[in-house]
């Protein structure tokens, strides 16, 4: 991804007043950049070797649906695996009641959001996802978003952490259902493994699959 060129700023000319013209507020929650992320060394695991890509946060509807889900399903643990630059954690914190809990899981830190709100405790854990899970309580969480290390070598011993820390009639989504080989099979391997599986399309065509156990 090509460098952002820096722009040189000119001081306006004076100019005779005129009525300004009335518009309308536009109102902005989060930017969901495009600008290359700041040289940070990235950490790199067997199962995991790309390059930080724009493509890695989640597209905006899928953001604005986890959170609705987290809402929906009265969710006041979550976790997601895979944070990037936090345009889904954001969300994700947004939609848990006074006295939730969120904690995020990445092998790097490129977040360009402060993960923080009044009321809900926030947990950023920079580490590898399966030896994180390792040493959570097991049904701890209600809701887990699932969105990092795609490669079967390491979805199939994330998932069955996974099962052990997601609460009894509690919900798991993972993305990149559509477009990554390795998370579909992922997908009709819990299907046969007593898994109710939703997997429903998005704007960009990659996928969202939505889990709960029967």
């Amino acid at each position: 991804m090509p460098g952002t060129k820096s722009k040189k700023v000119v001081e306006p000319k004076a100019e005779t007043p005129v009525k300004a013209k009335k518009e309308k507020a536009v109102k902005t929650e989060y930017v969901y950049a495009l600008e290359p992320l700041p040289e940070k060394q990235l950490v790199t695991t067997e199962t995991f070797s790309e390059m930080p890509r724009h493509g890695w946060n989640s597209e905006p509807d899928v953001c604005e649906f986890i959170g609705s889900l987290i809402k929906m399903h009265g969710a006041k643990t979550v976790l997601e695996i895979g944070v990037f630059e936090g345009e889904t954690s954001v969300k994700m914190i947004d939609a848990l009641p006074q006295g939730g809990y969120y904690a995020g899981i990445d092998i790097n830190d490129h977040r360009k959001h402060k993960l923080e709100r009044s009321g809900v405790a926030v947990d950023f854990i920079l580490g590898e996802s399966i030896k994180v899970i390792k040493g959570m309580p097991r049904e701890h969480f209600d809701f887990i978003f699932v969105d990092g290390d795609h490669s079967w070598a390491n979805i199939l011993p994330e998932f069955k952490e996974i099962e052990r820390v997601i609460a009894k009639g509690g919900i798991i989504a993972y993305h990149d259902t559509l477009h990554i080989p390795d998370v579909s099979e992922l997908m009709r391997y819990v299907n046969h493994y007593k898994y109710n599986v939703v997997t429903l399309n998005t704007s960009e065509g990659r996928g969202l699959s939505i889990l709960q156990k029967l």
